[in-house]
Parts: structure tokens; sequence; C-alpha cells
């Protein structure tokens, strides 16, 4: 894929330009009909489960009807494929640690000190895929994984999904500016510097090669850039936490408080829905860049400390406390909100790859297999079976969309979550037969 790739450079910044026409005819001589963007993967999950009330989906294609949970991806159906009744390893309910870091996995962890679980299927596929990209995969959250021991185990199974072997989890990055400089080589960049400023000359020598529609890309995709770390400054500026905040530092005095604030918290954006949109907006532009085809955010860990009360109408506690509703109305509304917010986040990113041309009539949509949901149906009962997951894009044209898969009459070895990622795997070049406890790869088609 060498012939997608256009570079901007200076003093250590290194900018790919996305794909464009004019640009087209690269090495080997190759004409714009035959350069086939590549092909990405990516999962985006949110904890603690769904109001299980309204969660569900009915018929396909134009008369598909959508939950209101659901109803932000009402414009984008066409381009969703709904999966119904998956699990991992059978388990149905039981304790947060076995049903949250084995999400992609689908590995039986132990309850030991030492992390011991499974390499997670993003990785699997990250290191097929490493071979064309700088950076092999973007592992993300926006609530941080916790050190030392929770429940008797380490914490880290509350925190991440990403394992690179079964003893080796991976820790997500949390904060948008570390994920901005390792998609760019800034090591030669003066902090205050924009990597824009840097590659401007090229940039606009560049343009000048260009047809009239590619230099109107060329000036989106930069300003696209500047207004990126525009706002990562700016949501780092003031000195104050919102959405998660470190038990530590409930009981820091003041003057504590003070002196973390100047070594940690300043640098994580301000509220939630910012931090959640940047690290959308950064797989976006890592994966518009090629810069990697693996990417996983984590909006917030399990039994998650995380509050959504700047949302209209939903109580100001924990959402794992939401989750265990016990079938209170107040509480079962508030948990179908926050369920909505992060289905909302979905379409926000599905309508930004949208917009994103890719030669031979394809967007980046068409382009990606996007796997979205939580790692247990109804929250209140850590109910492990039926894992709320919606497949999104055409996996580069394989891919219908408009489609509800449903396995529930299906033999319990053809239910397993490991069959998805087998196929998934397999698709995106990977030659694996079996993963995890996968008995087959799962028919998409």
């Amino acid at each position: 894929m060498k012939s997608r790739r256009n570079l901007l450079r200076g003093i250590g910044a290194t900018l790919t330009v996305p794909w464009m026409p004019s640009l087209a005819w690269a090495q080997g001589g190759k004409a714009a009909e035959n350069v086939k963007a590549p092909l990405r993967y990516g999962c985006l999950l949110f904890a603690n489960g769904v109001n299980p009330h309204e969660w569900h989906v009915q018929g396909e294609g134009e008369a598909m009807q959508l939950s209101s949970s659901l109803k932000p991806l009402e414009s984008l159906k066409q381009h969703i494929t709904v999966i119904k009744d998956l699990h991992v390893f059978n388990n149905t309910s039981g304790p947060h640690w076995p049903l949250f870091s084995n999400y992609l996995s689908g590995a039986r962890f132990k309850e030991t000190l030492i992390p011991e679980g499974g390499e997670s299927i993003d990785q699997v596929i990250a290191r097929h895929t490493d071979k064309e990209t700088a950076v092999p995969s973007l592992v993300l959250a926006v609530e941080p994984a916790e050190s030392g021991l929770r429940g008797g185990v380490p914490s880290v199974y509350y925190g991440t999904v990403s394992w690179s072997s079964k003893n080796t989890p991976i820790a997500p990055e949390v904060y948008p500016r570390a994920v901005f400089d390792r998609l760019f080589d800034t090591s030669g960049l003066l902090r205050d510097k924009s990597v824009l400023d840097v590659v401007l000359g090229q940039s606009k020598d560049m343009r000048r090669h260009l047809g009239a529609q590619d230099q109107q890309k060329l000036d989106e995709y930069m300003q696209s850039i500047r207004e990126l770390e525009q706002r990562i400054e700016r949501a780092t500026k003031e000195e104050r936490l919102e959405g998660w905040r470190p038990q530590s530092s409930l009981s820091f005095s003041p003057s504590e408080r003070a002196k973390a604030r100047a070594t940690f918290p300043a640098e994580l954006p301000q509220n939630v829905a910012d931090h959640m949109r940047m690290m959308l907006d950064l797989i976006l532009l890592a994966w518009r860049m090629d810069k990697t085809r693996v990417a996983t955010l984590i909006f917030n860990r399990d039994v998650s400390h995380m509050k959504f009360g700047f949302l209209d109408g939903v109580l100001n506690e924990q959402l794992h406390g939401i989750s265990h509703h016990k079938e209170d109305p107040k509480k079962l509304a508030s948990y179908q909100r926050i369920n909505q917010f992060h289905v909302e986040h979905l379409a926000y990113l599905m309508a930004k790859m949208k917009q994103v041309d890719e030669g031979n009539g394809t967007t980046l949509l068409d382009n990606v297999m996007l796997q979205f949901g939580s790692n247990m149906f109804n929250g209140d009962s850590h109910d492990g079976r039926n894992l709320p997951m919606i497949l999104a894009g055409h996996g580069g044209g394989s891919l219908a969309g408009g489609r509800v898969i449903d396995t529930s009459a299906k033999p319990e070895e053809q239910q397993r979550a490991c069959n998805l990622y087998l196929v998934l795997a397999q698709r995106m070049g990977v030659k694996l037969k079996r993963f995890g406890d996968s008995t087959e790869a799962m028919p998409l088609s």
C-alpha cells in the first residue's frame, strides 16, 4: 500500500496526506481505479450493559425499526449489522472481573494476583497489519485503568480489553495529546509549535500540483488537523477534572490537590463529551492517514465511576450504580439515556467516516469493520449473554449493512463471540483457523 502514502516532512514531523486522485499515479504507475483503500478494524466499548427494555431492533433494510437507545443511528442504519445472542465463553452471570477484560479474547480469566488472560483479537490483527503502518494499533480509553488489586484480582481486568499475550494487558492511553504526538513524529518539535507549521511550505508546493477538487480536500484535511490541535490545547487549559476522577484525589488536601494538578490532571479534557469526541477524531485521523489500521476505545471502564449528570434527566450517580436499576423507573430512564449517549458517539464517528472519500466510489465507512457494544446485556443481573453488538461499516464491500444476524436459534457453539472475531481477523488478511474458544468462522454474508 505504499503507493497510497504521500508524506510531508519537516524538522521531525511527518504528515501523511490522505488519498487524492491527483496523487494516485504513484509508485509503479498504478491508475487511480487500481489503488484500493486498506481495510480497518476498530472496537468501541462501553461498560455495564444496557437498559434491556430499550435495546432492540426489528426488520431489515429501510424497514428496520430501532429502539430509543439506537435511534441516533436512524439515518445510518443501512451501514450497520446488528448481531444478537453472541456471548463470551457461555458466561451468564457472576462478578464483574471475568466479564470485561476478556471481551476481545474469549479467555477464561483466573483469580490470580498476576494478570492472566489471553491475546485479544485487535492485537492478533495488529501483528498482521503493523508491517504496513507506523503505529501497530491504538489502544485508547476515556476513563483510565486502575493499578493494584480490586476484589482480589488485578484492577487492570476492569480497565482494558487489549492483551498482547496471555500475561500482558495493555493499559489504554487516555491523554489526547499523547495520542496525537504518537501519530506524528514530534521528537524534533518545540512543544508550542504546530505540526502543520513545519510542513506548511511543502503543503503549499504540493497544492500547486493538485486538481481543484483535491486542493479543496487538502485544505479541509489540513484545517481538520489544525482544529484538532487547537481543541486539545483548549481542553487541557483549565485546572479541573470532570467525568472521571481518581479516587485518591477525593481525599487530597487543597495543597496536595494543587500539586497534583501541576503534574497530571491539567492535561486531561475537562468533560466527558469533549474527551470522547476527541478520541474518536484521533482514530479517524489515524485511519485517514493510514498510520494504523487497528484501534480500540473504551468509553468507560467496568464498575465505572463515571457520572452522566450533565445529560438532561440523568441521575448524577455513578454509571455502575445506575446499571443496578432493580427496575426502578428513574434509574432505567437514566440508563437508557446514557446508552443513547454512547450510540450518539458511534453515529458521530460513522457520519465523519462517511464523508472521507477513499477513491473508486468508496468512503472510509465502506472500508472499515467497526465493532460497537457492551460487555454485558442487562447490567442489573450481570447478564453476559446476548451481548449488545453492532458491526458498523461495509468491510471493503463484504458487509451489506441494514441487517440483523440473530443466532438465538443456533446451537450453543455457534453463539460464541470468538466465531465473529475469527471471521473479522480473516477478512483483515490474518491466516487464522481458530481464535479463543471459536468453533468456526461466523457467516456474515
